[in-house]
């Protein structure tokens, strides 16, 4: 099982609020695993190129796990705004995923921190990130890297 599938079947399990976890939900949900990853450990957990779009960071590699793997479901639903949204749900045992101890404590951090968010603030939560905020859209983003330059600056600023 690939990484990325875990991350997703995990985070469609824990997740407490299923019916919000759509395709850009989930993307960046996935983002910021990997991110959070690259802070704590300078590493991402996926071997996603992340790209900074005009949707913030997106690439089809989620919704297309999704779209092939029979164990996931996507149901198309409407936003409260009347617009399309596709709902993504993992439908099989999570005995199957795997993840080390420390990748799970950071989805649960981060499930954690944005599962009381609307949509729009956790937008405005990814968007606030240093890889969104320090990068011109569609840029590619080495997050490792950025992780790196964002510590640098912070401990420059400390100083």
């Amino acid at each position: 099982m690939n990484k990325l599938r875990s991350i997703m079947a995990y985070i469609s399990t824990k997740y407490p609020h299923k019916n919000e976890l759509s395709k850009a939900r989930l993307t960046k949900l996935v983002y910021l695993s990997d991110w959070f990853s690259s802070l704590l450990d300078e590493k991402q957990m996926t071997d996603i190129d992340w790209l900074f779009n005009h949707y913030g960071p997106y690439v089809d590699d989620v919704y297309d796990v999704a779209r092939t793997d029979s164990e996931f479901s996507i149901k198309p639903e409407k936003t409260i705004y009347g617009g399309d949204k596709f709902v993504i749900s993992f439908n099989g045992k999570l005995n199957s995923v795997d993840l080390t101890d420390r990748e799970k404590a950071i989805i649960d951090t981060i499930i954690e921190k944005t599962k009381s968010m609307y949509f729009n603030e956790f937008i405005s939560y990814v968007y606030s990130t240093y890889p969104v905020s320090s990068n011109e859209r569609y840029s590619q983003m080495d997050l490792v890297s950025l992780a790196k330059q964002y510590k640098s600056q912070k401990r420059t600023a400390n100083a």
